[in-house]
């Protein structure tokens, strides 16, 4: 059965400040204005959509929220500079126009689903009950979302839950404690949980009572409550309206994805051509082979991550054969990651200097365009990513439909495991809860009696392997406080020269995250590790982002946040 899709651009229904100073500002003939629209239940349901446009907004150049974040870590690289490589070089300022720019496309989110809530109360009587529930649920969950974004990456936000209709009203407003904001995320979320309960409709994009409930754990997990996170992931498992896709693979393909028997994406953000929304995807990670730019990459620090299948880290495992380096490993890395020697796009993937030529899908020998003999730019890591990558759209790279799902089933597990071991309730369903998930990658069980410190490596393991390339590890890196120690190591790629076994080795830390001994490494190019990017994380002032320059020259009572 095909499903209902929700696309939303941002032309889909112009929302406009209810009022204006200004005794001039008539209103326009060929627009429609806040104060004389939405007065019927079709251009409520209108504004309703466009609530949606900001879900994947706020990118930057190459980042993007839905498929690139991880490159602000170390699982995860872009090439060519700019703002994620000055994050991880802490050499940002509040002068930076992105900060500004995910505040304003957040804050844009907010209004226009106060501005809908307020037009749904003012027009009830005239609409049908349901209706208003469902819409009403729906927007409460996405100024929850727009609320979690401020307030993961600003920490004490302005707080608004009406329309501000006049330059006045926004003059002097002032930010609340973070704690405040998330009780109030809390609230919205419970309350569109309990509206959308029982709802038919099941278009694949729009918020649901599993999407709120996700949410919340996954807030309350970030905020450390965690009683109430384990509680929000225990009430969507024991829903039984979802489960873990049974490939881990396919579950990133578009087939997976749209798939009728995928029960596992909770909330999923869409693209169409025909609704002038899509992203450049397989364009910018893309081999260079067929066009690909191979830009955003993963790193060797996450290859090195990947444990062996039998459990155990790589300088660890018997089973480990360094000529061999990605044999014997967690089935998840070679469905996420395009390796060397690997057949990609009709072409063996090799970016090797000694290799200039390399086979197609034919079994001839023809040039390597991946080959750094041959070009500069490609993949710096030796690596690309696969995970969500559809050869469909090599003709049409710039315009790719692919889905990608920004919540789903496995995170709620993750979410429901990591609560219970912080509340030291190492149960049988906190093992059940990880054990599915591995059982699904192909990996052994977790077993009993591990201590509370032996599980949160565990727990730290699943996710950055689980959940790579979904948005998570910086989040989740600040949230353990764990960005202090791993964002100042350096980003690694594969060395260009040389053979595996000259390769160096790696050890790894408490939390199984790779420790390299690179002091003496030799500059690329050579068989040692490529040093990208030396990363400096500052302690006192990384776990937030800045209040821009623009938004405290406005209102300088926003005050600024420690260290900027």
């Amino acid at each position: 059965m095909k499903k209902n899709i929700l696309y939303v651009g941002l032309s889909a229904m112009l929302l406009t400040m209810a009022g204006c100073d200004s005794a001039i500002d008539l209103y326009p003939l060929d627009n429609p204005s806040a104060e004389i629209f939405y007065t019927n239940e079709t251009e409520i349901q209108g504004g309703v959509n466009a609530c949606y446009a900001f879900v994947g907004e706020a990118g930057n150049g190459y980042l993007n929220y839905e498929y690139s974040w991880d490159a602000l870590t170390d699982v995860m690289f872009i090439r060519g500079g700019g703002f994620p490589t000055n994050v991880l070089l802490g050499s940002t300022d509040y002068k930076e126009g992105f900060f500004r720019t995910l505040w304003l496309k957040m804050y844009q989110g907010v209004s226009r689903c106060n501005l809908i809530l307020e037009k749904i109360d003012a027009n009830a009587a005239s609409l049908n009950e349901a209706k208003v529930k469902q819409m009403k649920g729906e927007l409460l969950f996405l100024r929850a979302f727009y609320y979690i974004r401020l307030t993961d990456m600003f920490g004490d936000v302005v707080y608004l839950d009406k329309s501000v209709n006049t330059i006045s009203e926004g003059e002097g407003v002032k930010r609340i404690s973070r704690a405040d904001v998330v009780k109030l995320i809390y609230a919205d979320l419970d309350k569109s949980a309990e509206l959308l309960n029982g709802s038919s409709v099941k278009q694949l994009g729009r918020a649901t009572r599993g999407a709120a409930l996700a949410y919340k754990s996954r807030v309350a997990l970030t905020n450390g409550d965690w009683a109430l996170a384990a509680a929000a992931a225990k009430t969507v498992i024991d829903s039984k309206e979802y489960a873990l896709y049974p490939s881990y693979g396919q579950l990133f393909t578009e087939n997976g994805v749209l798939s009728s028997s995928n029960k596992e994406q909770i909330f999923t953000k869409s693209h169409l051509i025909l609704a002038n929304n899509t992203t450049n995807y397989v364009l910018i990670a893309g081999p260079r082979s067929v066009g690909g730019w191979s830009t955003i990459v993963p790193t060797q620090n996450m290859v090195d991550s990947y444990e062996c299948t039998d459990g155990l880290d790589i300088n660890k495992s018997p089973i480990y054969n360094k000529l061999k380096p990605y044999e014997n490993r967690d089935p998840r890395m070679r469905a996420s990651l395009v390796l060397p020697g690997d057949m990609w796009c009709g072409y063996q993937f090799e970016t090797r200097q000694d290799k200039p030529t390399t086979l197609n899908a034919a079994g001839q020998t023809v040039k390597n365009l991946d080959s750094y003999a041959t070009t500069a730019f490609t993949s710096f890591t030796g690596y690309l990513l696969r995970k969500y990558f559809e050869t469909k759209y090599l003709t049409s790279s710039s315009q790719c439909e692919t889905p990608f799902m920004l919540c789903r089933y496995a995170e709620v597990l993750l979410n429901f495991a990591e609560a219970k071991v912080e509340l030291n309730q190492i149960d049988d369903e906190c093992l059940s809860a990880l054990n599915l998930i591995r059982q699904r990658a192909g990996m052994p069980d977790i077993k009993a009696n591990l201590s509370q410190a032996e599980m949160r490596h565990v727990i730290q393991y699943e996710r950055k392997v689980e959940l790579f390339n979904e948005g998570f590890r910086r989040n989740d890196l600040n949230r353990w406080k764990r960005a202090e120690v791993v964002l100042n190591r350096p980003v690694f790629g594969r060395p260009v020269v040389g053979n595996y076994d000259v390769y160096p080795s790696v050890s790894f830390d408490e939390y199984g995250d790779p420790v390299y001994d690179y002091t003496n490494y030799a500059p690329h190019p050579s068989s040692d590790y490529r040093i990208l990017i030396r990363s400096v994380f500052d302690k006192n002032r990384d776990y937030l982002w800045p209040i821009s320059e623009t938004e405290l020259n406005l209102n300088s009572g926003l005050g600024q946040n420690s260290g900027w």
